[in-house]
C-alpha cells in the first residue's frame, strides 16, 4: 500500500443515509412497537377478564354447593342422632362410629344432640 492511497474510514458510509429516511423509518419503528405493545396489553386485559369470570362463576358454584350441603346437614344429623341413640351398648355399631371419626355422647343432656361432627 502507498502512503497516497486513501483507506476508506470505518465512520464513515459510502452511501450516507438521508435524514429523512432515517426519520421515517424510525417513526415507523416506534409506530410498530406501540401497536404491539396495544396488542399485548388487549390481549392480556381479555385474559385477566376471562379468569375472573370463570373464578366468579366456580365461586357462586361453590357457594350453591355449600348451601345444600348445609340444608342437607340437619336431616343427617337427625339421623345420625337416632343411630347414636340406638347403638348404645352395641360394640359394633360403636366401632363404625369410631372408625369415621364421629363422636357422640350415649347419654345426651336435654335440648343437646346426641352426636357431634
Amino acid at each position: 500500500m502507498s502512503d497516497t492511497e486513501e483507506m476508506p474510514s470505518e465512520t464513515q458510509t459510502e452511501h450516507p443515509m438521508n435524514v429523512t429516511a432515517a426519520v421515517a423509518q424510525l417513526r415507523l419503528l416506534v409506530c410498530g412497537l406501540g401497536a404491539a405493545l396495544i396488542l399485548v396489553s388487549l390481549a392480556l386485559s381479555a385474559f385477566v377478564l376471562k379468569q375472573n369470570r370463570d373464578l366468579a362463576a366456580v365461586t357462586n358454584n361453590r357457594q350453591q354447593q355449600l348451601v345444600a350441603l348445609q340444608s342437607a346437614g340437619k336431616p343427617m344429623m337427625y339421623v345420625l342422632n337416632e343411630l347414636a341413640k340406638y347403638s348404645v351398648g352395641r360394640p359394633d355399631l360403636t366401632a363404625i362410629f369410631t372408625k369415621h371419626g364421629l363422636k357422640y355422647s350415649a347419654n345426651p343432656a336435654p335440648g343437646q344432640p346426641a352426636a357431634a361432627p
